[in-house]
C-alpha cells in the first residue's frame, strides 16, 4: 500500500499523475495513451523520465517526424525530472482525481475518452455527490435566455441539485450565478489550467464557484485558453451530468457538442424551445426536431432525475440516498417520472425480466421507487 506524501489524501500516484498532466504539450489524447501503455502513474512518470515518452505517439499524430517526436520526448523527460509539483498541489489544496478510483467524479467508468486525471479545487467537493444537471448554451444569449438560465439554476439549487457548466460567457455564467445565489452547489469545468481564469471578466465568478463547489479540469497548471480545448472539454461536462439542459444554442456551437456527447453517453437531454426568429435558438430547435425532450417547466428536469414533488424536499443533504448506477439507473430513467409495469420497463430498457426485477428491488430499497397495485411509481 502507498503511504501519504505529506497531506492526508495526497498520495505518490496523485503527484505522479498530476506531474504527467502538467508536462509541456501533453494534451488529453497523449495523456490517455501514456496511461494505456503504463497504467501505474508512478511507473508512467518513471518511463517518461527515462525518455520513453515517444512510444505513446500514434500514426498520424503531431509531431509527425521521428526527430520531432524524440525531441518532445526529451522535453517531457527534462520537465518530468525538474517539475516539483507536490508543494504546488499542497499550497493550492488541489485534489487529484484518478480514473478507476472511488473519488473519481464521473460515475460511468465505461464511457469512451474519459480523462485519466482530473484536477480539482474548491471548498465544497461534496457537491459532486449530489444529483448533477449541466446547463449549457450560447455565449450570445438573449436577455430572456439569460433569465431562463438564471432561474433554472436557482430552482435546481433549491432542490439540492448541483449545477454543472463551463463558466463561459452567456448561459453558463447565468446558470451558475442563479445556482450560487440560491445557496446551491456548482461545478465549473474549465478548458485551461486551474491557475488560469478565462474569460478574464469571470474572475469573481470563478472565485464564487470555488467557494460554492468545485472547479475541474484535465489541463495542467499554466495551460492557456486555446480554441481546440473547449469542444474537447465539453465531453467532461456531458459525462459529469445526470441530465443535460440546453438553453439557446446555435447549430454548431459548444452547447450542441455537449448535447451530442450527452446523447452518446445515454444522458437525458432537455431542450428549451425557442423562436425561429432567434438565431441563438436554432440549435435547440434542431435538437428538438431530432427527438430531444422539450423543457417546458423547471420541474421537467426534476422528473428526468427521477425526483417528484414529495421526494425532493430536503435534498440539500447529499447522502440522502445513493445515486442509482448500471441497470438500476437505466430502469429509473425508463420510468420517465410516471408509473410503469415490469413488462413496460423491460421493453423500454431492453433488459431481461430478471434484470429489471433486480434493479427494481435495488431502487425500492434505496427509496427511489415504490410498488402500488402492480405498478412501480417514482418517489
Amino acid at each position: 500500500m502507498s503511504v501519504p506524501v505529506v497531506d492526508p489524501g495526497l498520495w505518490p500516484d496523485d503527484v505522479a499523475a498530476a506531474t504527467l498532466a502538467c508536462l509541456p504539450d501533453m494534451g488529453p489524447a497523449r495523456l490517455r495513451r501514456v496511461f494505456e501503455r503504463w497504467p501505474d502513474p508512478a511507473g508512467a512518470l518513471a518511463a517518461v523520465r527515462r525518455g520513453d515518452g515517444a512510444r505513446v505517439f500514434a500514426d498520424g499524430d503531431r509531431p509527425a517526424s521521428e526527430q520531432q517526436r524524440a525531441a518532445l520526448a526529451r522535453r517531457w523527460a527534462a520537465a518530468a525530472r525538474d517539475l516539483v509539483l507536490e508543494p504546488v498541489l499542497r499550497r493550492r489544496a488541489t485534489r487529484v482525481f484518478l480514473a478507476d478510483t472511488p473519488e473519481y467524479p464521473i460515475r460511468d467508468e465505461d464511457l469512451p475518452d474519459l480523462p485519466p486525471v482530473l484536477l480539482g479545487e474548491g471548498d465544497a467537493p461534496e457537491v459532486v455527490d449530489r444529483p448533477r444537471v449541466a446547463i449549457v448554451g450560447t455565449r450570445s444569449a438573449s436577455v430572456h435566455g439569460l433569465e431562463d438560465a438564471h432561474d433554472l439554476g436557482a430552482h435546481l439549487a433549491r432542490a439540492g441539485i448541483t449545477v454543472v457548466s463551463g463558466l463561459a460567457i452567456g448561459i453558463d455564467a447565468a446558470a451558475h450565478d442563479g445556482a450560487i445565489g440560491a445557496g446551491g452547489g456548482a461545478v465549473g469545468v474549465v478548458a485551461t489550467g486551474l491557475d488560469v481564469v478565462y474569460p478574464r471578466r469571470h474572475i469573481a465568478l470563478f472565485d464564487r464557484v470555488r467557494r460554492a463547489g468545485l472547479l475541474l479540469t484535465e489541463s495542467g497548471f499554466g495551460v492557456a485558453a486555446e480554441r481546440w480545448r473547449f469542444p474537447v472539454r465539453n465531453r467532461i461536462i456531458a459525462a459529469l451530468a445526470d441530465v443535460v439542459v440546453v438553453i439557446e444554442a446555435t447549430l454548431k456551437g459548444g452547447a450542441r457538442i455537449t448535447a451530442d456527447r450527452a446523447l452518446e453517453y445515454d444522458r437525458p437531454v432537455l431542450v428549451m424551445p425557442g423562436s425561429r426568429r432567434n438565431p441563438a435558438a436554432a440549435g435547440c430547435n434542431a435538437l428538438l426536431a431530432d427527438g430531444a425532450q422539450p423543457l417546458l417547466d423547471p420541474d421537467d428536469v426534476l422528473l428526468a432525475l427521477g425526483l417528484t414533488a414529495g421526494s425532493r424536499r430536503g435534498w440539500g443533504a447529499p447522502a440522502a440516498r445513493p445515486t442509482p448506477t448500471g441497470d438500476a439507473a437505466c430502469v429509473l430513467r425508463a420510468c420517465g417520472g410516471e408509473p410503469a409495469s415490469v413488462d413496460q420497463l423491460a421493453s423500454r430498457t431492453g433488459l431481461g425480466l430478471d434484470a429489471v426485477a433486480r434493479a427494481l428491488r435495488d431502487l425500492e430499497r434505496q427509496r427511489w421507487i415504490e410498488s402500488k397495485r402492480g405498478w412501480w411509481w417514482p418517489r
